[in-house]
């Protein structure tokens, strides 16, 4: 019994220390089992700290596809939250065509068809609805009988990557369409000039490369003429490393072919020559120059008609006018009188046209500038209202001016031009006005350093415009209908001509105007100031204008200045009415009829003043007065151009000559009066 109690005692103990040796075992295995969930759990955070700074998905499906585990940053990715419920791997699919093909293969994968499956592309939805493109790599997971359990994959955002590419790809087919759409032949040539490629569309392009071989080089794919240009042309391209232009010729089947060529670098050992084929521009060109030749040509026939027409005209009518005033200086009755009223209004109305005719060429051509000098604003306006008074009293029409105050009373510009200008408005005003006034009015728009922009406003009460033909109003040779030009008369080119003068002086014309109430001209011209002028010019005004005066010095003139006349010209008439104006100042002149007897009779005879007609036959003026000229005497005579022809070329090319002055035909009294006055105040300074 004793030995049972032993034994009992004994075993109790052996199990307590049993017991105590396998509590001390699992406290063991308990903490290293912590110590393995703590790593594993340090892990699973640090993996999670990389994947959520990382573009990268970690997720996991079943093998029925759905989704069972996705890494944190999903969210970020993908805008869904990670901790969703169990969804399809495929639901939140684009409908791109290649999720179709990545979903069949997945698919046929999870049912056994498939072993593996490999990396795939796939595009998702974000939850904006903004399309995501992954790059997908998957691996399966099996359990211990071989059993697939699940599918572990890593998808990667290429979505900046896909697009970029899609972007070099839309690139590159854009620029393949205008590559294509190019009619230019394109070549690539190497270094060397070895032909590498080339694309040929055109007719003429193929007709050229047809026998060609790509490797060929560009000095034997032209011709020698054009190779060596060619190969000069590539050379300067590749050292310069900018673009090269190159016109050239091609001869092909007995054609030629003119050519533009454009060498362009491309890369370092690549150069492009894009070639086109520009005969017909060429051809277009030489039609265009020879049109431009021909129509340079009528220009110049066209002036030098009217130059001829001018003279022509001009000689005549200087005849007719000059007579016609001697006549009316002779006693006449009523009837008399009457009638040479008449033809001299007729005259004077026939050179108007003229005049405005010449005017408008020379306008037309661009030979007409403005000529500078210091004027009065208000008495030039005066002068050219008086111009129309006569006619204005005679149809009881009345006339005002207002000037402003702040206009300027003195400018500096071309005073004959403006005159112009305004004594065609004025005529115009006062011939279509029956019954009622014509206003003028002058206003400053602004004054700008030393410029003076100046409005001029013509008011009428006439019959005024259809609103249909305003527009047409300052074309040349252009009036209100039929009716009225043989109403009024006229050659349709004054308001022409009134356009283009202001355009010189940098303004505007305009018209406003009612049928049957009245029109309204406007019109603005820039001029320079001519500040501090004004004792100067009236000085000048008053010289020219008030020691003299018109009739006081016909007959004793010749007393004053006992002048010696030769008189150069040609023509019967002409010669016959300047003898009578000067025989009434009291000279009798010399005649020449050509510049010979010009020269012979001044060899006999040192002459004061020669008027000297500019064409004569066997030898014109200009011819007659260089060799006066040559002669380089002391006691040079005077002369004074004489000639119909108007234009400001015939003018300087008479005083280049040698001439001193220029009168144009029909001669006035009071011009030759004053060339002659200031002939003798040279020749005889002691007279008062």
């Amino acid at each position: 019994m004793l030995y049972l109690l032993f034994l009992s005692i004994a075993i109790v103990l052996l199990m307590a220390y049993l017991l105590f040796k396998m509590h001390g075992v699992k406290s063991a295995m308990e903490s290293k089992l912590d110590a393995v969930n703590k790593k594993q759990q340090e892990e699973h955070e640090q993996f999670d700290f990389f994947l959520s700074h990382s573009s990268d998905i970690l997720f996991q499906y079943d093998k029925k596809g759905n989704v069972i585990y996705s890494s944190s940053n999903a969210e970020r990715v993908t805008g869904f939250p990670s901790e969703a419920t169990t969804y399809h791997y495929s639901e939140n699919y684009t409908d791109n065509p290649i999720n179709q093909k990545a979903k069949e293969r997945i698919d046929g994968f999870l049912s056994g068809e498939y072993a593996s499956v490999p990396p795939y592309f796939v595009e998702v939805a974000r939850a904006n609805g903004s399309p995501h493109m992954l790059e997908v790599f998957e691996s399966p997971n099996f359990d211990n009988h071989g059993r697939l359990v699940s599918v572990t994959g890593i998808a990667k955002n290429i979505t900046g990557i896909y697009k970029a590419e899609l972007e070099a790809k839309q690139s590159q087919k854009e620029q393949n369409l205008i590559l294509h759409s190019i009619p230019d032949t394109m070549l690539t040539f190497d270094r060397e000039g070895n032909l590498l490629d080339f694309q040929a569309k055109s007719g003429f392009a193929k007709n050229f490369l047809n026998d060609q071989k790509i490797g060929v080089n560009i000095v034997d794919l032209f011709s020698a003429k054009a190779g060596k240009k060619m190969v000069a042309s590539l050379q300067k391209a590749w050292l310069s490393d900018e673009l090269v232009a190159v016109e050239f010729e091609l001869e092909k089947t007995k054609k030629r072919y003119s050519c533009d060529g454009r060498f362009i670098m491309l890369t370092d050992d690549r150069m492009l020559l894009m070639m086109r084929d520009v005969s017909a521009q060429k051809q277009l060109e030489e039609g265009l120059k020879a049109a431009k030749e021909a129509a340079e040509l009528s220009n110049h026939a066209k002036s030098t008609f009217l130059a001829t027409m001018s003279h022509e005209i001009r000689t005549p009518m200087n005849g007719v006018i000059g007579m016609t005033n001697l006549l009316e200086e002779t006693p006449l009755n009523p009837e008399q009188r009457d009638f040479v009223e008449t033809i001299k209004v007729s005259g004077e109305t026939l050179l108007t046209i003229l005049n405005d005719i010449l005017d408008y060429s020379k306008i037309e051509s661009g030979k007409v500038q403005l000529e500078d000098a210091v004027f009065g604003l208000k008495r030039l306006v005066e002068e050219s209202l008086n111009l129309v008074a006569y006619e204005a009293r005679g149809k009881k029409i009345g006339l005002n001016l207002y000037f402003g105050e702040d206009v300027p009373e003195f400018l500096y510009s071309d005073r004959t031009r403006l005159r112009q200008i305004l004594v065609n408005l004025f005529s115009n005003a006062v011939k279509f006005t029956e019954n009622g006034f014509v206003s003028v009015s002058v206003s400053l728009i602004e004054k700008n350093g030393g410029l003076a922009n100046v409005q001029f406003k013509v008011q009428d009460t006439g019959i005024g415009i259809p609103q249909n033909k305003i527009k047409d109003l300052f074309k040349e040779f252009t009036q209100m209908d039929s009716t009225n030009a043989r109403r009024f008369g006229g050659t349709g080119l004054g308001l022409a001509i009134v356009k283009n003068l202001v355009h010189l002086f940098k303004g505007k014309v305009t018209v406003e105007s009612d049928l049957g109430k009245g029109s309204i001209f406007k019109f603005n011209a820039q001029m320079k100031l001519a500040i501090g002028e004004k004792s100067k010019e009236e000085e000048k005004r008053a010289a020219s204008t008030g020691r003299y005066q018109n009739g006081q010095l016909d007959n004793v003139l010749s007393g004053k200045y006992p002048l010696k006349i030769l008189l150069a010209e040609d023509n019967n008439i002409n010669a016959k009415l300047t003898c009578l104006i000067l025989e009434k100042m009291g000279y009798i002149p010399d005649l020449a009829r050509t510049g010979l007897e010009v020269l012979d009779k001044y060899s006999h005879m040192a002459y004061d003043v020669i008027l000297m007609d500019v064409q004569m036959p066997v030898m014109d003026g200009i011819e007659a007065t260089q060799k006066i000229r040559a002669l380089k005497l002391d006691n040079e005579p005077y002369i004074i151009g004489v000639s119909a022809n108007a234009f400001t070329e015939d003018v300087e090319n008479a005083k280049d000559s040698g001439m001193d002055d220029y009168l144009v035909k029909p001669l006035k009294l009071d011009q030759l009066r004053d060339k002659l006055i200031n002939v003798g105040q040279m020749r005889f300074p002691f007279v008062s």
